[in-house]
């Protein structure tokens, strides 16, 4: 079964440098705080955390916990099915085996509001029938994970409100283990370091 923690650190302009961001550089896993009877047909249990980094703290606004079954594998289709637009917009995962594939996606890793582009290519490009043939946008592997296997994922991203114009920036962290279901409890994320690693980051 796999198991993934998604943290995102939402922050602005004031709190870019210094020791705000090392605060978030030091933030790599979080306790999963809620409980949940795993269903006998679920694959992947997913544990999300929306984090606000202030001046003089960083607290969770949001925190759920779901599972989900084999309809999460693989690439998905062009009408945008619903578990690929919030939840796991930014991976693909495959079952190979004992195995899984890890894709990190990007639709707009191109943006007008950022000089940096995000470095990769998209491996479908040439896919017959794939959802992302002929597509610009980032579509790559970022680690296969055997069993009993940990990778992290990081990677950045600034919004900008159209009227406003204000800025938001936003550190994400996947953090994806390969394990029994048995293995699940409050700490099971905590892990200094990964079996494999994989970062995309913009210079924002």
């Amino acid at each position: 079964m796999l198991f993934i923690q998604k943290i995102a650190v939402y922050y602005s302009g004031r709190e870019r440098f210094s020791d705000h961001a090392r605060e978030r550089e030091a933030l790599k896993f979080l306790p999963v705080r809620q409980s949940l009877r795993i269903m006998p047909d679920s694959e992947v249990l997913m544990h999300t955390v929306d984090m606000r980094q202030y001046d003089s703290r960083m607290i969770v606004r949001k925190e759920q916990l779901q599972q989900f079954g084999r309809e999460v594998f693989g690439e998905g289709t062009r009408s945008d099915p619903w578990y690929h637009k919030d939840l796991f917009e930014n991976i693909r995962i495959f079952r190979e085996d004992d195995r899984y594939r890890i894709m990190f996606c990007d639709d707009f890793y191109y943006s007008i509001f950022s000089r940096s582009r995000r470095h990769g290519r998209n491996e479908a490009y040439n896919k017959k029938g794939s959802p992302f043939r002929y597509a610009d946008r980032l579509n790559e592997t970022a680690f296969r994970l055997g069993r009993n296997e940990y990778g992290r994922i990081y990677f950045n991203n600034r919004f900008v409100h159209p009227r406003s114009r204000e800025q938001t920036y936003v550190r994400y962290i996947y953090n994806i283990i390969n394990c029994d279901r048995e293995r699940f409890r409050e700490k099971m994320f905590f892990c200094k370091n990964a079996d494999h690693e994989y970062r995309n980051m913009k210079s924002l």
